[in-house]
C-alpha cells in the first residue's frame, strides 16, 4: 500500500468519524425514558435543553427560582409533554438533594425507572481576584459549581444502575476555561477542571454497566444571562466590552449549538468541545501543559493595570 492510498484511507475514516459524531441520536430510544432531568434549567442552555427534550419526553426541571420555574412551566404548558419543576437551590445542604428528590418523585408518582437520562447543567461564574474574596465565599462557590455536580452524580449513577436491561446517560456542562489557567479566573477554572475529570474517571468506571458519562466543553455563550451573574460584574470599561459582553464576540457559542453537540455525541465518546475557540484551547493545552500556560498567564500583568482597581 503506497502512501496516497494511506492518506486517502485515513481521510475517508475520518470524515465517516466525524460524520457519525454529528449524527443526533432518539435519546428517548436509546435510554428507554419518559422523564428527563435538567439541572440549571431556568438558565440559556438549561432551556434550550428543555425545549429538546420535551419533543420525547417530560422534563423535571431542576432550578433555585420558584418564579422562573413557574414561567417554564407556563411557557410549555400546552405541549403534550409536560415541565415539572424541582424547586432545589444547590448553595443548601447538598446532602438534603437525595431525600427531597425522592419525596417529589414519590409526590408525582414517577417512577424512577423512567427516568434515563439527566443534564448535570447547574452553574455560576466568577471573575475575581483570589484574594478578595473570603473562604466562605470560595467554598460556596465550589459548592455550586462541583459539589452540586457530584451529589447530581452521586444520585443518578446509583439511580441508573437500577435500570434493568436500559441504557442512562449523565451529560455533565463543563468550560472551554478547563485548558486555561486565566487570571481572575481561579476557582472557575478549578471547578470546570474537576468536572472534566470526574467525568472521565465515571466514563472508566460505569461505561461498561450501561451509563454514558459526557463532559461538554462550551466556549463563551451568547443569548444568556450568565455574564450578568454577581459573580462577573465588572465596571472597567474594558471589563464590560470583552468580559460582560463576551457573548457578543465571534468566539462565542448559542445554546442550540451546545445541546446539538450534547445529543450527537452522547454515547459516542467521554469528552466533546463546543466552537472553535474551544478545540483551539483544549489543543494548546494538550501541547503547552499547565506549566507553560500558568507561566503565560502569570506574565498577562497587563489585566493587573485593567482591573486591579475594579475586580473585587
Amino acid at each position: 500500500m503506497n502512501i496516497k492510498m494511506i492518506v486517502s484511507s485515513s481521510i475517508i475514516l475520518c470524515t465517516t468519524f466525524l460524520l457519525w459524531l454529528s449524527i443526533s441520536r432518539n435519546v428517548q430510544k436509546r435510554y428507554n425514558s419518559k422523564y428527563a432531568v435538567v439541572t440549571g434549567a431556568t438558565g440559556g442552555v438549561g432551556e434550550e435543553i428543555v425545549e429538546r427534550m420535551l419533543q420525547k419526553q417530560n422534563v423535571i426541571a431542576v432550578g433555585r427560582n420558584e418564579q422562573l420555574l413557574s414561567a417554564l412551566v407556563l411557557k410549555h404548558a400546552q405541549k403534550t409533554n409536560k415541565v415539572i419543576p424541582f424547586v432545589f437551590d444547590f448553595t443548601e445542604n447538598l446532602s438534603t438533594f437525595a431525600p427531597k428528590f425522592d419525596a417529589f418523585l414519590s409526590q408525582h408518582k414517577i417512577d424512577k425507572q423512567d427516568i434515563g437520562i439527566c443534564f448535570s447543567n447547574a452553574g455560576i461564574g466568577e471573575f475575581k481576584q483570589f484574594e478578595s474574596t473570603s473562604y466562605e465565599a470560595k467554598e460556596m462557590f465550589m459548592q455550586v459549581n462541583f459539589s452540586s455536580h457530584l451529589a447530581i452524580s452521586d444520585y443518578f449513577c446509583k439511580l441508573f444502575l437500577t435500570r434493568k436491561n436500559s441504557k442512562s446517560a449523565l451529560i455533565i456542562t463543563s468550560s472551554l476555561i478547563t485548558g486555561t489557567c486565566a487570571r481572575f479566573f481561579a476557582l472557575y477554572h478549578t471547578s470546570k477542571t474537576a468536572l472534566s475529570a470526574l467525568s472521565a474517571s465515571l466514563y472508566s468506571e460505569y461505561s461498561s454497566k450501561n451509563i454514558d458519562i459526557l463532559a461538554v466543553h462550551p466556549s463563551s455563550i451568547a443569548h444568556t444571562r450568565f455574564m450578568k451573574g454577581e459573580g462577573m460584574k465588572v465596571l472597567d470599561d474594558f471589563a464590560s466590552q470583552y468580559i460582560s459582553h463576551i457573548g457578543n464576540l465571534w468566539i462565542s457559542v448559542t445554546p442550540k449549538d451546545i445541546v446539538n453537540k450534547m445529543l450527537s455525541r452522547v454515547g459516542k465518546v467521554n469528552q466533546t468541545y463546543v466552537g472553535a475557540a474551544t478545540i483551539l484551547n483544549a489543543v494548546q493545552g494538550a501541547i503547552f501543559g499547565r506549566n507553560l500556560n500558568a507561566y503565560l498567564w502569570s506574565k498577562c500583568t497587563i489585566l493587573d493595570r485593567l482591573f486591579t482597581n475594579k475586580v473585587k
